[in-house]
């Protein structure tokens, strides 16, 4: 293994964690798109993005785990797999985790150290970003 491989696992792993208990492990915010939605639609958001796991190569490409994609359907059911007819889609949400230094101040210079990175989970409507 490399270096870089070593430290692509050792962030995947962190933010797993992160999504895992956002606020708990790591600082998360919602945008008032996502706090607009009803209470159902919040835990759904929430229960969709801890749960997330369609990493691939277009939302993943260097294997970290740091972004993703849900959409509540015209059904009103949520889901991760994007529909092929985009009439289907209801709402479109994006969840990020960034990385800081232990202050809030600059990006972490090392994302791959949970003691010198604060990670930032941010759940916003694609239409907010």
């Amino acid at each position: 293994m490399t270096d870089q491989t070593d430290r692509a696992d050792a962030i995947r792993v962190l933010n797993d964690a992160a999504r895992a208990v956002p606020g708990v492990t790591c600082r998360a915010n919602i945008t008032i798109g996502v706090q607009s939605l009803s209470e159902a639609d919040r835990i759904a958001v929430l229960r969709n993005v801890v749960g997330f796991s369609k990493f691939d190569g277009d939302n993943d490409p260097h294997g970290e785990r740091d972004f993703g994609t849900i959409y509540k359907l015209a059904s009103g059911d949520w889901t991760q797999n994007r529909p092929t007819d985009s009439n289907d889609i209801a709402v479109t949400v994006f969840w990020k985790i960034d990385y800081y230094d232990n202050r809030l101040e600059y990006g972490s210079e090392a994302p791959w150290d949970a003691s010198k990175t604060t990670r930032v989970l941010t759940i916003m409507l694609a239409s907010e970003y």
